[in-house]
């Protein structure tokens, strides 16, 4: 009978996957998740018989296949967990301030383009989420083009996006009339309908070099919520100048509560709002 004996992660090897993780996805694993990182190798390792995280590594350096493995590698290390409704304080403002100022500013523009970005999207939830409460804001009927984009480095996650189909915890801050009106039953739970699909999108895109998902348009807001927690100043800091270049003059940069952009940049100025800050692109 053979017994299987699981590696142990060494101090180079666990300094070579910050720095390969780091390199590639812009994304910092602190010092001291030895034991985390171990916990989230280990079945790659198991299901492709390597006896060490050095042949793992070697792996995702040079194998002819390398590059389907970094992706079921993001996957791993990153927390795709996320809910429709998430953090209403923001999205309170979103609805009620922000956007009867932007269909205010494209009226007097004479614009009728809404362009928007979920960066850093999962598995889709803000997308949509974004997506019934412009619907529902009646704001913009009739003659409106409006889009949004939800971007994400994984494929997998990605994938559960473009299915649009949801259920337990996905609503757990979901008002009932949102899933009556946007939602039907699927055998797996409940599917997005029609109405939410026509204005979203999803696309692959790795936030250290975004690509414009909307070609030469220049986008009003950008949400980013949650997703900079995993990265070091220097790489936040490259990652909000793409998104200033994105942005339209005045355009908005929503982030997560527990982030803030003050010792990164001065290309946005905080708005605060009750319960949110708000970060505006300057002139």
């Amino acid at each position: 009978m053979l017994f299987y004996t699981k590696p142990v992660m060494s101090a180079e090897e666990f300094r070579l996957f910050q720095e390969f993780v780091a390199d590639l996805f812009g994304i910092v694993i602190d010092e001291g998740r030895e034991n985390y990182l171990v916990q989230k190798l280990l079945p790659r390792l198991e299901a492709l018989r390597h006896g060490s995280f050095a042949e793992y590594y070697a792996h995702l350096k040079y194998a002819p296949n390398r590059e389907e493995e970094h992706q079921r590698l993001i996957s791993l290390i990153t927390n795709n967990e996320t809910y429709l409704f998430r953090e209403e304080s923001q999205l309170d403002i979103f609805a009620k301030v922000t956007l009867p100022a932007l269909k205010e500013k494209c009226l007097q523009t004479g614009s009728r383009k809404i362009r928007i970005i979920s960066a850093g999207c999962s598995s889709g939830e803000e997308g949509y989420t974004l997506a019934m409460i412009l619907l529902e804001s009646g704001l913009f009927l009739w003659d409106w083009d409006i889009a949004i984009s939800g971007v994400d480095i994984d494929s997998q996650v990605l994938a559960k996006a473009e299915l649009g189909v949801y259920s337990g915890r996905a609503f757990q801050t979901t008002p009932p009339h949102y899933i009556d009106r946007y939602f039907t039953k699927s055998s797996d739970g409940m599917q997005v309908r029609e109405s939410l699909r026509r204005i979203t999108r999803f696309s692959r895109g790795n936030l250290l070099n975004l690509e414009n998902p909307f070609e030469n348009e220049t986008v009003d807001i950008i949400f980013c919520r949650n997703v900079l927690i995993y990265f070091s100043e220097e790489t936040i800091g490259r990652i909000v100048a793409g998104f200033g270049r994105l942005l339209k003059r005045d355009g908005l940069l929503f982030l997560g509560h527990s982030e803030s952009l003050a010792r990164i940049t001065t290309q946005f100025i905080p708005e605060r709002h009750p319960g949110a800050i708000i970060y505006k692109k300057r002139d």
